[in-house]
């Protein structure tokens, strides 16, 4: 369980899947969401693309949930309105304080 600051949702997005010339191919346009609460969304990093001129931005967030939530690679979390990418694996955190959870770094690239 998490502590009580864990008071914001998300967004999962999880595609379906289609066949793509023989390949088992993610199917984003036919996504089934779920809202996940009781999660903490806290920054991780920033940085920006350039060469002389803004190329694009690249947005890091660690996610926060709790170990029940249904959240697994592969899927998408959308947050603030924005969707983000998991990148890695979903970690799963035992703790002997009774603070299990599992966590989740997210990014995006707009650019």
């Amino acid at each position: 369980m998490l502590p009580s600051f864990c008071n914001q949702t998300v967004e999962r997005l999880r595609p379906a899947t289609k066949t793509v010339r023989g390949s088992v191919v993610p199917d984003w346009g036919n996504a089934n969401s779920k809202e996940i609460n009781g999660v903490s969304m806290q920054p991780a990093s920033t940085s920006l693309s350039t060469d002389g001129r803004v190329l694009g931005i690249s947005d890091r967030y660690t996610l926060f949930a709790p170990p029940t939530a249904d959240i697994k690679a592969g899927d998408r979390i959308v947050f603030d309105g924005k969707p983000y990418e998991i990148d890695g694996d979903v970690r799963i955190q035992p703790s002997v304080l009774n603070l299990d959870h599992i966590e989740i770094t997210l990014r995006r690239y707009n650019g």
